[in-house]
């Protein structure tokens, strides 16, 4: 890399001479740069040898040389922001471009793919959002859920093949009766910083846990010893095991409430550690420590630009001329990265490839879109009106409303799983309101609809539900949230839209959701707690099945399925091991480079 004295000589020497071909001596150089000539053909030789100028010189007593400098001020920083990147340092790139966002996007289009260093591999993904909280216990989207999984371990974990419950943190653990559990820790077990688990992380993160719906059965949580612990219930629940898989029981520090910026830079004891976490850039590096097999992949970087697919108009034309002549290696790309639209359009083909290309996996996305009437809302408390909702935004009707390109990628949805079929219960239906659509529009009756910002479907979905709505004589009102207000269900709405993917084992998970989501719980019911916490002991005991559950939720209108989506993977050809998963990611732990 070259000298920052360097560089501030060549932005000398280009304020003294321009941009244009000059002839000129070599006293005369010196002169400008107030130096030696022995110097000044130091400093030509060096800026030549680096590829920022073309210096012929003539021999003679009075000749002039032919000088041209070949970068300008802002070329000379793009090349020293390429290099910061070639050589890990992200921030320092960042830093010097001075976050001008019509610098830094197209370098980072440019410098997407992956690099094979010294047996050292790093895969670099391009994503439109940042992820900055990667705290277990929190709501926390599909992406994010993949994430913490790689982050931090919990006592069991679920196997992808199967889906079977096995052992994590605990590599043993027995029921001593219906209500006692015992769990058997690993020795040695690292977190990220080095300090070794023990019995009290785990006390401590499910002490906290215990506070949330799904865990409320958790009467105490005891040490035994420093490797051993004793979870005693006040309601037995045969999976156990299972539950302790969920993202929500990932065991944490004992003292992670006192660590700065832990949920975005959040220690766990998982294969990968959080290196850097910002706004243009989230860092994982695979932990040395782990107690398991160390991850193939040494770094994965995941590259946070909003317009993916549009790179910023008002790019200096230098700037992209250069850039135009990068080799632009392929890119992993899920297709969580980028919406629909913008894939068909092919703006982003040099990243994704065409639509047409073979993609290399795919699979009908197990979960989808929904919508869901909140049982606070006046306009839902009769299954007639609700059933004059999903008759109005049939996911049928919705279907033949979007763009004919982006059709094959989204399949109507029958239920939240695509192998289930679930109906909401037949009879006589009727608006919420008395409508007229002679009324003029800014004294229609209004349904206000909430979704969860930095989502890049849900623009296109409102937008012909808004038609839909307005051609019976409804004003659909849109509000747009942050995902933790969203999740949380704390607005004053009358219908919630949202998407949901469910992980391995996929029908318990769909359980898990209905009745540990606060989004959800207020609603599937009705509002009626008795019945949902009759749901949730049923539940527990296995009399009641989650397939049972959703279809009585589906029966009665409150959740209504909208699609469900075709997840897919690109990755470069070198990738091995790369396999779609339910949260429409792969396991970075076992993906690797096979070096050409």
């Amino acid at each position: 890399m070259t000298s920052r004295r360097l560089e501030q000589q060549y932005l000398r020497l280009l304020n003294q001479v321009g941009i244009q071909p000059v002839e000129i001596t070599l006293q005369e150089l010196a002169n400008k740069l107030s130096c030696t000539k022995r110097h000044m053909r130091t400093l030509l030789v060096q800026m030549q040898q680096a590829g920022w100028l073309i210096w012929q010189a003539e021999a003679g007593r009075g000749r002039r040389s032919h000088l041209q400098l070949l970068r300008n001020t802002h070329q000379l920083l793009i090349e020293k922001a390429e290099q910061l990147l070639d050589s890990g340092g992200f921030n320092e790139a960042i830093a010097l471009l001075g976050e001008d966002k019509q610098l830094i996007t197209p370098l980072l289009r440019a410098k997407l793919g992956y690099r094979i260093r010294d047996d050292y591999q790093a895969l670099r993904i391009p994503y439109y959002r940042t992820m900055s909280n990667l705290y277990p216990g929190t709501p926390l989207r599909r992406s994010e859920l993949h994430l913490v999984r790689q982050i931090f371990n919990g006592l069991t974990r679920i196997k992808e093949e199967d889906g079977e419950v096995t052992t994590d943190l605990a590599h043993k653990w027995r029921m001593l009766d219906p209500l006692h559990w015992r769990f058997y820790l690993r020795p040695a077990v690292q977190f990220h910083d080095g300090r070794e688990l023990s019995s009290r992380d785990v006390v401590s993160s499910l002490t906290r846990c215990a506070t949330l719906p799904l865990f409320s059965h958790i009467q105490k949580v005891s040490q035994h010893g420093p490797l051993s612990v004793v979870i005693e219930l006040n309601q037995p629940d045969p999976r156990f095991p299972q539950l302790l898989a969920h993202h929500s029981a990932l065991i944490l520090p004992e003292n992670h409430a006192a660590q700065p910026d832990f949920a975005s830079h959040p220690v766990g004891t998982g294969p990968y550690r959080v290196a850097e976490n910002g706004d243009w850039h989230l860092q994982m590096k695979s932990f040395d420590h782990y107690f398991g097999f160390r991850g193939l992949l040494d770094e994965v970087e995941v590259l946070i630009f909003p317009d993916l697919a549009r790179p910023p108009s008002g790019t200096p034309a230098v700037l992209s001329e250069q850039l135009s002549m990068a080799n632009i290696q392929s890119a992993t790309w899920l297709s969580s990265s980028i919406s629909d639209i913008d894939y068909v359009s092919g703006s982003a083909a040099s990243l994704t490839g065409k639509p047409s290309d073979s993609t290399q996996e795919m699979f009908l996305e197990r979960g989808g879109y929904f919508l869901l009437c909140d049982s606070r809302s006046p306009h839902w408390h009769s299954i007639k009106q609700r059933r004059w909702l999903r008759k109005t935004l049939n996911p049928y009707h919705l279907i033949q409303r979007l763009i004919e390109p982006i059709r094959p990628f989204w399949v109507p949805a029958t239920s939240v799983l695509p192998t289930w079929f679930h109906g909401i219960d037949s009879g006589d239906e009727c608006p919420p309101f008395p409508i007229d659509s002679a009324v003029e529009s800014e004294d229609r009756p209004v349904l206000t609809l909430a979704y969860h910002a930095q989502h890049p479907e849900y623009a296109m979905l409102v937008t012909e539900m808004t038609h839909i709505l307005a051609a019976q004589g409804i004003k659909l009102a849109v509000i747009q949230l942050d995902y933790i207000t969203w999740a949380k269900g704390e607005a004053n709405v009358d219908l919630w839209l949202g998407t949901v993917n469910f992980a391995v084992p996929e029908e318990w998970n769909v359980g898990a959701w209905l009745l540990g989501s606060p989004l959800l719980r207020q609603s599937i019911t009705g509002g009626d707690e008795a019945s949902l916490q009759a749901y949730l002991h049923d539940w527990r005991n296995q009399t009641l099945s989650s397939e049972q559950l959703i279809r009585e939720v589906i029966a009665g209108g409150w959740l209504q399925p909208l699609f469900h989506h075709w997840m897919r993977l690109k990755a470069p050809e070198h990738a091995q091991g790369a396999h779609l998963n339910n949260l429409g990611w792969f396991d970075f732990q076992t993906t690797w480079l096979e070096p050409e």
